[in-house]
């Protein structure tokens, strides 16, 4: 009888949960059609177009269970508890992140040798037309490189080193910068983020001194910066992709140079228009999800960095990890010129003369290079 009871209570249960949630979902579908989610930092899916061909080819059905998986009431809780769960039963990738040691670690697990092949083939042709530049590449680990200690024996990873190395002898113009072996020597301070996978300030400031070493300057001291903590409560990229509140958030810091005769401009080209700042620090992001682009802005296509420094003047093509290393490069250049080759689709000499630049540094982290191939549009005319 009992028995019987507690199997109809379950089953009322059951049916009132799926009642319940689809109708909570319609009640509280926001205004937008498409809006943004700060935790996960991506736009939801679009409502499908409706009509006969769209039904018959299955294609309506799949974006409307898109849309409606991307409302679904208390969908991030859902997420989160079944990431959860998941590594309860002992699973360590999720969404493509390992988590452990109080630490989120995006999982690479190689490079195919064609594409960066490729990539490098770019960077040689654009050395080769420009043979009184002396051009620099670093290639910056990720947080995987420097704790793959953290991650099980048996993960299926690959070695950034290897990269760095495949990379280093097929350059015939470039010439490498190894920060990997640096930034190893300082692994047990603050140099990677947590929940993000970019470097921390501390970290950049490591790849700015090794850097300095070829690119012919003296770096700065970390004593010559005053050192101000941003924020405590960034949760980045990878925490979006887990939505695991069980990693320590992290703190981020800005680093201003105790030389107050220092003066910037800084120029960012968004695709559309100009706009000018006095500052590398846009502290309206720090009260948003996306705490990181604090740094300079969000990635854009082209930036002007020009100072009252009689030094050298810099061409940098980079992706967002450059963003922390920039300011303290500034100290050493009179203008410093930055591309992301992932969001111009036109020829560089449309903006900039090479002849007028004293060198050039390309840099991107290692997951970033072996994946996408903006750089093979550095040569465009």
């Amino acid at each position: 009888m009992m028995k019987d009871l507690h199997k109809k209570i379950m089953v009322f249960l059951f049916a009132g949960i799926l009642i319940a949630l689809p109708v909570l979902t319609f009640i509280n579908l926001p205004s937008d059609p498409r809006p943004f989610s700060e935790n996960e930092n991506r736009t939801l899916s679009a409502f499908p177009k409706a009509s006969l061909e769209t039904y018959l080819d299955e294609s309506f059905m799949k974006g409307f269970e898109d849309w409606f998986a991307d409302r679904f009431f208390g969908r991030e809780g859902w997420i989160s508890f079944k990431n959860k769960a998941e590594r309860l039963i002992g699973k360590t990738d999720i969404n493509g992140i390992f988590t452990g040691g109080d630490r989120m670690i995006q999982i690479w697990k190689g490079f195919d040798e064609e594409f960066i092949g490729k990539n490098l083939n770019a960077i040689n042709k654009f050395t080769d037309k420009n043979p009184d530049l002396p051009v620099y590449f670093l290639l910056a680990p990720t947080s995987q490189e420097i704790y793959s200690g953290l991650m099980p024996s048996s993960a299926p990873i690959g070695s950034q080193t290897e990269l760095y190395e495949y990379c280093k002898n097929n350059l015939t113009g470039a010439e490498a910068i190894n920060v990997i072996d640096t930034l190893k020597e300082h692994s047990d301070e603050y140099i990677y983020y947590r929940t993000d996978h970019h470097w921390t300030t501390l970290g950049a400031y490591y790849g700015y001194c090794r850097a300095a070493e070829q690119l012919g300057f003296q770096p700065l001291p970390l004593s010559e910066f005053d050192i101000e903590e941003a924020s405590d409560d960034f949760h980045g990229t990878l925490f979006s992709k887990t939505l695991d509140y069980g990693v320590t958030a992290d703190i981020m810091h800005y680093y201003h140079p105790k030389n107050e005769d220092l003066k910037l401009t800084l120029e960012i080209y968004d695709g559309a228009e100009t706009k000018e700042y006095d500052t590398f620090y846009f502290r309206e992001y720090l009260e948003v999800k996306d705490k990181y682009s604090s740094f300079m802005g969000p990635n854009s296509p082209m930036m002007t960095i020009t100072t009252n420094n009689e030094g050298p003047s810099l061409l940098i093509f980079k992706d967002s990890y450059a963003h922390e290393l920039i300011p303290f490069l500034a100290n050493h250049y009179s203008k410093i010129t930055v591309f992301d080759m992932r969001l111009v689709n036109v020829g560089i000499s449309r903006f900039v003369d090479i002849s007028e630049y004293d060198s050039a540094l390309i840099l991107y982290n290692a997951i970033t290079f072996s994946e996408d191939s903006g750089i093979r549009r550095i040569n465009m005319k």
